[in-house]
Parts: structure tokens; C-alpha cells; sequence
């Protein structure tokens, strides 16, 4: 339990070094009484074990800290800390002990931050709800008591908390009026308590009564409602109700959760007979240590570690070998429990976090719409160096002087990053990182690692998307793995020598997380990238169909741009589970290769005559252009992806569209248009610029699918109206209505990022295609007026 209350990481990068916990930036958006705003939920940290299990949806068990640094001496708080952790792993569930280490919420805590913590002891500041402000701003190190360790487990997500015993009414309470700041926070914070019941020194009769009038659902794990009193297994007072399995337990907390009621559960566990003490003796040492209490003067929050430490010296040290049994016996019990709830919200997909979903804080970030644009793909840290000399035939065999540039890139950041600015709200951008490795303890308590490396650059990428100002909430770190980076060495002239692309990374992005995040933040339109598996594809077709949702691919390069056609997504692809595609003419050919095995038979001649005749028979420079096996590709390749946006370079663009609800067969129905590419006056750079073209055309796209159909004055379906209702599909006569507007929007888009060195222009945001998205997003904000 010692290893408690130490797992709130709130979003800030450490000052001192990168290699240090990395931080998560999922924002807790409000809590039950009111809105905060968002920079104020920016200083929850969380180690990569704990992130990782919340990106997965893992079981999870929160653990308070004050035991470790007021609870028992060194270095029994440190060992009880420790195994604590085991306990709650052995039993299926990731532990996350919660502290402030110099002013900072750490929700998940290292070997070395526990024994820190353990060996400061006192010196740490015991810290209520209370003490919170205080400790953070004078950047204190804070034990968290239970009351604060539930806030903090609150704002985390996570759901089921245990402790040693929780506070309550002192004996004499109606002279001092003193009562633990933990029954407060149990009738006003939706955790569910583990714990052995209410601490012996206490006057249990009060305390329940408190917990009652509080509105706290009190239950007794175990074949009796008799409530546990820390060291005895009975109090002499009964629970409301007796619960005997984990999965009772895990029904009423969900129960607590459906229908929001803001307020705790405790939930009892007797100690172990074996472990508890003999009731005479025990109550005998705390009557001793109460009076003495009284005649010391000692009062308050020094009050419980006085008298705990003060019944141990009474009863010969039996007391804390009772208070270390009783710990892990909760601990054990919480993780069953934890391990039950998760697998109830995973069969109902409920939400199991008890702090507002991440549907209501994107509702903040875009209050023009519930519907976010969502982008899942790489980001990359590019890392060019360039030699001063000129290339020769040894430069490879040796070091040379030049510059080394690093910056941000990937397809999947670049155009979420280019949504971002057109459409001036935070589009939803899930990917991978690198992490620290989660650390282990040797037998001889002497820390070490799995591997030698933590990866540098997840902490700064993460913290510099958030500086750009996109949502970087659903970034998945990976602890051990490598961030994806793009390692080039050219020569004086620029001309590339060699390069090294480290992506496994992507590999490592779960389906499940993937799914979570559609699932959670309700986009209306996703596009993902070729640097996903196969696997996180189908997740994104299957997700996204149900749940009528417009997807977008971009294929990335030669090599990846055939993932999406592989033969486990045949009858995705053929249900239009794949709406948009933006190949180049390269990744176009590589796609008709496949999506000709994928078919099994030979393309039909009379149906491609039929699509491309007038194309096949101007004669003229266009079919120059267009050869015959390039429109061969494009018909196999729509076949499967109905609408594609294929990007020429200096020859344009093209677009061709599957009717999709032609009523002939809609294999012989297209509609195609060649776009001439526009003169660019000074280029510095083509790095970025189909990734901007496709931000521009997913922009249009998602706000002719999903804002102007509201922005529409006319309630009824009119059959001569260019904007339809939504209905999960973007009807053909709109898509072409608008055709020239997208492409002609995307090419300037990628002009602008053409004539700068940046991998996406910073003019987008101010360009008239992000001017007429905002007026969009004004009227739907304000009704249409």
C-alpha cells in the first residue's frame, strides 16, 4: 500500500532531463462540481506503466503514499511499498502509488522515487486535499492521504483505490470536532475504497454514522456485514450490505458509476485471522495512546501517525506486522476487483474513468462541433545532416564537419498538424512513441533495466506537438521502445547520401487502443496512415463503419501503401469500410499490382473500356498523360477504395470517384477529373507538401460531410439540395458538386508549404480556405445565425 498514491503525472515535461518520466498529456477534463480550464489539468504525470495500462484499458489500483512516509518506519515503508506492487500485479492489475515529488503529481512511481520518498520519511509534507495547492506551488514533496489520493486517482481515471484504513471521527470528537478530511471526500469523489475498514484508534459508531449522513455506500467484503476495525476483524457494527466475490464488488461500483451519483464506495476487508490481533490487548494499548494523545496536546494530522506509532511501541511491534498483513490483503483484494470492473465496462463498453470522458473535453477543445477530425498514423523525428564538403567517393567511410538539423515530421503528424491549422480547433492525433523502460528490482534491491537505452525523444515530441498546439492526448508510449526517426546525411549540394528510417514503433500501436480512442472521441471523419499494421487498419475499417464514420488513407510511401489492401481486409474494403484514398502515381501502380491478386480474376476489359472510354480515345495530350495502365490502375484500385485523389506532382491531379449509388453497376460508373497543377514562383522545399494537400481535402471533406448538412435552414430533404443530412456517407452529387473547391484548396495548401522550409507552412492557418472553416464553425456554434 506504501507504493500508494504516487501515479498523477500531470502534463509537464521535467525541467531537468528528457529521460526522465515521461509525461501523458490525456487532460482530466472537469470534475463533478464545475468546469477548470485545461492548463490547469496540466501537471498530472503518469510512468509509462501506468500510461500504458490506461492506453489499454487495463486494470488498474491505486495506492496512497502517507503510509510510506508516516505510516512505518525505514525500511519496512520502503520493502511493504515494494511488495505492495507485486501484490497488486500478481493479482492481474497495474499498481499506480501516488505522491508529489518537489511539486510535482506523479501518479506511478519508481522503485528509486519510493525509497526516496521512504527514506525522507516526516519530512514530507502530509498532504489532505487541503495541502494540495500548497505543496505544488512551493514545489514540495507531499505524502498523499486518502482523501488526496482519491482526488488524484479521480482525475487519472482510475477507478478502484486501496489503503491500509481509511481516517474518520477521533474519539472526543465533540469537544475538538475533529474528523478526517477522508469521509468528505468519500461522499463527493466517485472512488471505490479498499481498505480494513476504519482505523481501531477511531471512534468507529461516529465514523459510520459521518460516512452515512455523507451518502458513502459502506459494504463489508466477506460472508458477514460485520465492519472490520483495522486490526480486529469486527467493530461491533454492521455494513449496509455484505459483498463475497470481486465481481459483487466490481457490480456495485459500476452500478455507483451509471448513474453518476459523485460519491465513494468503501468497501471493508476484514485482516486475515491469522494476522489480526487479539482484541483486549490491542484496545488496551489504544485507550493508553489516545490519553496520552490528549495530554501532549496533539491534535489534527499529527494525531494518526502519533497514535499508530505510539500502539506498535505498546504491543511489542505487532501492530505493524498486523498493518503490513492487512495492507497487502487489500491490495490483493482491490486487484481482483479492479481486474472484474475492467472486464464488465470492456463487455458493455462503458466508461470506467470517474473523471468527464474525453467526448466532453473535445467538446471544449472544438466547441463548434461534438465531431472532431481524427488522424492515427507516424510521427517522426527527422534528423538531416548536412557536410560542408562536396560529396566524393570515401565520404561514406568517414567522419566529416557540417550542421545537423532535427525537426518534427511523419505523415500522420504533418497532416493533423495541417488540419489543426486550417480548421483552428485541435484535431485528434493518435500515434506512437519511445519510452523509459519500466524499471525492476533485483533480489538485492539494487535497481536495473531490461536494456541500457531509454528513448530521449517521446518526453520533447510530446511536449512540442502540445507547444504547436495539437491535441497530443492519445499518444501511445511505448516504454523501451524507440521513437520513429528519419536519419539523413547529405552532401554540400543537398543530394542525399544515405538515410536510416527506424519506424517499429508503429508496429507497437495496439488495435485496442486505436479502437478506444474512436470509440471515446467520436470523430466524424478518421484518417489514418501506411505506417499502421495491418491489424490497427482493420480495427480503424471495422470501428469506423459501424459507427458511420468517413475514413481517409494515405498510403505514405511504395512500400506501405498496399497494407490496406490486404487480403484479411477484402470484404472491409468491399462493404466501402474505405472511403477516400491520396495515392501518387508510384504507390497508385504498386496498388494496382495488388488490388489485381486481390480480385483473383482478370480485370474486365469492358467495363475499364466503359469507365475510361472518352479518356482511352481523345488522342489527344491528356492520354499522353494518362497512360492506359495508369486509368487501368485507378478503375482496379477504386474498386476497392471508391474515391481516390491521385497526386501527379508537376502533371496535377486526379480524381476518380465509384459512384457509389449509381443504378447501374456501380463498377461501371465513374466520375473522373484531371486538375492541372498550378505555377509556383519560388520553391524552398517539397518536403510536406502532399501532406498538406491531404490535410486540405480531409478538411473539406469532413466539413462538407459533417457541418454544412446543420448549417442546412430547411429541416426536410430536399431532393434538389447540394447538402444532405448525414447519414454516414458523402453522396456523390455533393463530393462533385464541391470537387473543384477541395482540389483547388489542396493544391494552394500545398504551395504554401512549397515555398516554405517548414514540413507544414504556419500560412495555412491564416490562408481562405481556414478563414471560411472558421465562419463554418461560428454559425454552427451560434445555430446558423
Amino acid at each position: 500500500m506504501l507504493r500508494a498514491a504516487i501515479s498523477l503525472r500531470l502534463n509537464q515535461v521535467p525541467k531537468a532531463s528528457l529521460s526522465s518520466a515521461v509525461q501523458w498529456s490525456r487532460h482530466s477534463s472537469h470534475a463533478s462540481r464545475g468546469t477548470r480550464p485545461l492548463s490547469t489539468l496540466s501537471t498530472l504525470s503518469f510512468s509509462d506503466e501506468v500510461r500504458s495500462a490506461l492506453d489499454n484499458k487495463k486494470p488498474l489500483v491505486a495506492l496512497e503514499s502517507t503510509i510510506i512516509s508516516h505510516g512505518m518506519p525505514y525500511p519496512q515503508n520502503y520493502e511493504t511499498a515494494i511488495e505492495v506492487e507485486k501484490v497488486v500485479r500478481d493479482n492481474g492489475a497495474i499498481p499506480a502509488t501516488i505522491a508529489i515529488l518537489d511539486g510535482q503529481i506523479q501518479i506511478g512511481l519508481s522503485h528509486d522515487q519510493i525509497r526516496k520518498l521512504a527514506k525522507l520519511g516526516r519530512g514530507a509534507v502530509k498532504a489532505s486535499r487541503r495541502d494540495l495547492a500548497v505543496v505544488l506551488s512551493k514545489k514540495q514533496t507531499g505524502a498523499t492521504t486518502v482523501s488526496a489520493t482519491m482526488i488524484l486517482a479521480h482525475r487519472a481515471g482510475i477507478p478502484v483505490f486501496a489503503t491500509g484504513g481509511i481516517g474518520g471521527v477521533h474519539r472526543g470528537y465533540e469537544n475538538s470536532l475533529d474528523a478526517s478530511a477522508d469521509l468528505t471526500e468519500l461522499g463527493r469523489t466517485p472512488v471505490a475504497v479498499v481498505c480494513a475498514g476504519v482505523k481501531s484508534i477511531l471512534d468507529i459508531g461516529k465514523t459510520l454514522e459521518f460516512l452515512e449522513t455523507q451518502g458513502v455506500t459502506v459494504a463489508t467484503y466477506g460472508s458477514t456485514p460485520d465492519f472490520p476495525a483495522f486490526f480486529t476483524r469486527t467493530s461491533g457494527f454492521k455494513s449496509m450490505l455484505n459483498i463475497e466475490t470481486p465481481l459483487e464488488a466490481a457490480e456495485l461500483i459500476a452500478a455507483n458509476h451509471s448513474i453518476d451519483l459523485q460519491s465513494g464506495i468503501v468497501i471493508g476487508v476484514p485482516i486475515a485471522e491469522i494476522d489480526a490481533m487479539d482484541d483486549r490487548l490491542v484496545g488496551e494499548a489504544i485507550d493508553l495512546a489516545v490519553r496520552e494523545s490528549n495530554e501532549q496536546g496533539i491534535f489534527g494530522k499529527e494525531s494518526t501517525p502519533f497514535l499508530l506509532k505510539r500502539v506498535n511501541e505498546l504491543t511489542g511491534g505487532n501492530s505493524l506486522k498486523s498493518n503490513i498483513a492487512l495492507v497487502k490483503q487489500n491490495a490483493s483484494v482491490a486487484a481482483k476487483i479492479a481486474k472484474d470492473l475492467s472486464s464488465l465496462n470492456s463487455r458493455s463498453g462503458q466508461q470506467t474513468r470517474s473523471f468527464s470522458t474525453s467526448a466532453r473535453r473535445m467538446k471544449q477543445l472544438h466547441p463548434s462541433s461534438q465531431r472532431p477530425i481524427m488522424v492515427i498514423g507516424g510521427t517522426v523525428v527527422d534528423i538531416t545532416s548536412t557536410a560542408t564538403a562536396a560529396s566524393s567517393p570515401t565520404m561514406l567511410n568517414s567522419s566529416h564537419p557540417g550542421a545537423t538539423r532535427i525537426s518534427l515530421g511523419g505523415v500522420g503528424r504533418n497532416v493533423a498538424e495541417g488540419i489543426s491549422a486550417l480548421s483552428g480547433e485541435p484535431c485528434v492525433f493518435v500515434s506512437a512513441v519511445g519510452g523509459q523502460h519500466v524499471e525492476k528490482e533485483t533480489e538485492s534491491q539494487v535497481s536495473s533495466k531490461e536494456d541500457a537505452s531509454d528513448d530521449l525523444f517521446g518526453p520533447w515530441l510530446i511536449s512540442e506537438l502540445a507547444r504547436r498546439g495539437m491535441d497530443n492526448h492519445e499518444i501511445h508510449v511505448v516504454p523501451g521502445a524507440r521513437t520513429a526517426t528519419y536519419t539523413a546525411v547529405h552532401d554540400a549540394t543537398g543530394n542525399l547520401l544515405s538515410a536510416v528510417a527506424d519506424m517499429d514503433v508503429f508496429e507497437m500501436l495496439p488495435p485496442a487502443k486505436v479502437k478506444y480512442a474512436i470509440e471515446d472521441n467520436h470523430p466524424g471523419t478518421v484518417c489514418f496512415d501506411g505506417n499502421l499494421s495491418v491489424d490497427c487498419m482493420r480495427t480503424i475499417l471495422e470501428t469506423c463503419r459501424d459507427r458511420n464514420i468517413l475514413t481517409f488513407f494515405e498510403p505514405t510511401s511504395v512500400a506501405k501503401c498496399t497494407r490496406v489492401l490486404d487480403s484479411s481486409l477484402k470484404t472491409l474494403l468491399q462493404s466501402n469500410a474505405l472511403n477516400f484514398a491520396s495515392p501518387n502515381e508510384y504507390e497508385l501502380a504498386a496498388m494496382g499490382v495488388v488490388a489485381r491478386e486481390l480480385l483473383g480474376t482478370s480485370t474486365d476489359d469492358e467495363a475499364f473500356q466503359k469507365s475510361f472510354s472518352r479518356e482511352l480515345n481523345e488522342g489527344d495530350e491528356k492520354q499522353e498523360r494518362e497512360t492506359q495502365a495508369f486509368l487501368r490502375d485507378a478503375f482496379t484500385v477504386s474498386l476497392f477504395i471508391p474515391t481516390l485523389f491521385i497526386k501527379l506532382g508537376s502533371k496535377g491531379v486526379f480524381v476518380v470517384d465509384r459512384v457509389k449509388n449509381a443504378d447501374t453497376d456501380p463498377s461501371l460508373k465513374r466520375s473522373l477529373e484531371k486538375f492541372p497543377a498550378h505555377a509556383v514562383e519560388k520553391v524552398e522545399s517539397v518536403t510536406g507538401a502532399g501532406d498538406s494537400f491531404v490535410a486540405s481535402v480531409v478538411t473539406s471533406l469532413h466539413q462538407l460531410a459533417h457541418v454544412q448538412p446543420l448549417l442546412s435552414s430547411s429541416d426536410s430533404e430536399d431532393e434538389n439540395s447540394t447538402v444532405k443530412k448525414y447519414t454516414g456517407q458523402l453522396d456523390d452529387n455533393v463530393l462533385w458538386k464541391h470537387i473543384h473547391a477541395i482540389v483547388e484548396d489542396g493544391q494552394k495548401a500545398a504551395i504554401l508549404t512549397m515555398q516554405t522550409h517548414q514540413t507544414v507552412s504556419s500560412a495555412l492557418a491564416h490562408c481562405p480556405q481556414a478563414e471560411r472553416v472558421r465562419r463554418q464553425n461560428k454559425l454552427l456554434l451560434t445555430g446558423g445565425r
